[in-house]
């Protein structure tokens, strides 16, 4: 077993970021994973409160399921970018997008609970869409290099602070309104300064750029050639499965109010997913490398599919359960996806990484604005049904993924 080696002291900045692996880069470097980790809860915490407020912006910009959905769609829409983001990474030291994000992604959410129109919302949501196509462009290649050998490991590392982030989120911003209303939120833009400025101390001689003696990166389009056979089966099971994590994320709350659930409860419940997610991400990210990235997958499948239809059919205290089991398995296969781009294309691991994550986002974009539509014609119960059973047809692609 690999020895885990930590910073040198507590406050000491972590070792520069090269993407590129030595063997004397194969140990874990556990401090630098934390770090990254951490900005990756902290920037993430902010995503969560736009699902968690849309029935109260629902209700005060007079909005339907399609416009809620297009409010989400507005913040993904940038990480078209992140391809060309993660290409140019590999030759230009864009660290800053991934130091500044966390405090940009801040500050432009918040400003949407006091935002007056659909239109300002939007706007607002599209620009912290290009803070999040930077930092997902990079981060999780940065975090790659710092696993050493257990890339699976620290993928785990990384998403299980994405994941704590989007429980933690729902908690923060309904007892935020509580006290400070809707429009109070700018207060909370602090956390992500703090995260920023904390993450620039950590990281501030990180470079992105790939040292000279490094393997040499492909040509885009050779690259995303080589990639395809494996990024293909990847991103048709995101699509697929995007529907009902597109329920899960997006519009749980909205659906838990119109099913009579009060606006606390429905956060409380986001959190609880959220948390729950949180969980499974860590004790996968742990066994990932054990128990093979394809295996993992497949559990993500088959038990949120079986949680999430519980959850529709069950009352009482049986469905918080259910809603917990959700949360241990809908989100486990993204760190897995990311273990295989980053194990399997080595020689473009920025680029890899970014067009996985921004055809995540993308694809997920589509399935929310789809199954607001969907919502506002057939009712947001048959639609969350409809999704679950869709999950199912992702089952033949897994087996044409690599177990590791």
């Amino acid at each position: 077993m690999n020895s885990i080696e930590d910073s040198p002291t507590p406050l000491a900045p972590t070792p520069a970021v090269t993407l590129s692996q030595t063997k004397s880069d194969d140990a874990f470097h556990l401090s630098a994973v934390i770090t990254l980790g951490a900005a990756h809860a902290a920037h993430d915490t902010y995503f969560s409160y736009l699902p968690t407020i849309l029935p109260l912006l629902i209700q005060n910009l007079s909005l339907n399921t399609t416009q809620a959905g297009l409010l989400t769609a507005a913040s993904q829409v940038p990480n078209l970018l992140q391809p060309a983001i993660g290409h140019l990474a590999d030759r230009r030291n864009l660290r800053l997008l991934v130091i500044l994000a966390p405090a940009l992604s801040g500050c432009l959410i918040t400003l949407v609970g006091a935002a007056p129109s659909f239109g300002l919302a939007a706007l607002l949501l599209l620009l912290a869409g290009f803070s999040t196509a930077g930092f997902h462009a990079i981060a999780p290649t940065m975090t790659a290099v710092q696993a050493g050998r257990k890339v699976g490991r620290g993928m785990g590392f990384f998403m299980v602070g994405g994941e704590l982030g989007f429980g933690v989120g729902p908690l923060l911003v309904v007892a935020a309104i509580s006290y400070l209303t809707l429009k109070g939120l700018p207060w909370l833009m602090i956390l992500g300064v703090l995260a920023s400025v904390i993450l620039y101390y950590r990281q501030k001689n990180a470079t992105t750029v790939r040292p000279p003696l490094a393997q040499a990166s492909l040509p885009v389009g050779q690259a995303l050639i080589q990639m395809s056979g494996l990024m293909l089966p990847i991103l048709g099971i995101t699509f697929i499965t995007g529907f009902l994590n597109a329920n899960i994320v997006s519009y749980l709350p909205t659906f838990l109010s119109r099913e009579g659930a009060a606006f606390v409860v429905a956060g409380a419940a986001l959190a609880l997913v959220g948390l729950s997610g949180t969980v499974g991400v860590f004790l996968m990210g742990l066994f990932s490398d054990r128990l093979g990235q394809r295996n993992i997958v497949l559990i993500g499948i088959l038990g949120s599919t079986a949680f999430s239809m519980g959850f529709l059919q069950l009352h009482g205290w049986v469905q918080v359960v259910m809603l917990i089991g959700v949360g241990l398995t809908a989100f486990i296969a993204n760190p897995a996806f990311l273990a295989l781009v980053q194990t399997h294309c080595r020689q473009n691991r920025s680029l890899a990484s970014s067009v996985y994550m921004s055809s995540n986002l993308l694809l997920r974009s589509i399935a929310v604005v789809i199954l607001g539509v969907l919502s506002d014609r057939f009712g947001m119960r048959s639609v969350f049904i409809g999704s679950t059973w869709l999950t199912l047809l992702a089952l033949p692609l897994v087996f044409m993924l690599p177990n590791r």
